[in-house]
């Protein structure tokens, strides 16, 4: 079982000096250089005045301890939000990890609604061998890749986003505000 509480500067630091080593070399691709878990920590909390909303998710499996932490972040675009997520040991934590994408998938329609987002934005690392295949699970679909990112342009991110269905299908009601 998981619980997302609330962010909490305690708790994401203890996920951030146990970051899944994946997850470690996927931050030095997206930065083009070498990072610390008190650099990422430092980057993360420094975004804290454009979240949205942001969570510490907690396995009671393992004692309730923290292993992820997400946020939805502001991206100047009305109804536009980016997602992101860091997570100890992806395959230690594997249950929790599926739990999470499940909880997310579910509550994300609900969720964006009542924040007026209609477009959730996500990249992954192409060379992370997980990522790409937890953004599918939650319900992202992938649009393209884009080359030239890292130290020097050799690295791919994969662009993934979450749109509200009733955008994209017409047989879902609209909201009658909108028209």
């Amino acid at each position: 079982m998981i619980s997302p509480r609330p962010y909490s500067d305690q708790a994401a630091m203890l996920v951030f000096q146990r970051l899944d080593p994946h997850d470690v070399m996927e931050a030095e691709a997206t930065r083009g250089e070498a990072v610390t878990h008190l650099s990422l920590f430092g980057d993360w909390r420094a975004m804290r005045g454009l979240w949205a909303a942001s969570w510490v998710v907690y396995t009671e499996e393992a004692g309730g301890e923290p292993f992820a932490v997400l946020a939805l972040s502001q991206t100047g675009q009305r109804g536009v939000a980016g997602a992101a997520m860091l997570a100890r040991d992806h395959i230690r934590y594997r249950r929790p990890l599926v739990q999470l994408a499940r909880l997310i998938r579910e509550a994300m329609p609900d969720f964006a609604d009542d924040l007026g987002i209609s477009r959730i934005e996500a990249r992954a690392w192409a060379r992370h061998p997980r990522a790409s295949a937890f953004l599918t699970l939650t319900g992202f679909t992938h649009e393209c890749d884009m080359p030239g990112f890292g130290a020097i342009g050799a690295e791919t991110f994969r662009q993934f986003a979450w749109v509200d269905p009733r955008l994209t299908d017409p047989a879902l009601p609209r909201d009658p505000k909108e028209d």
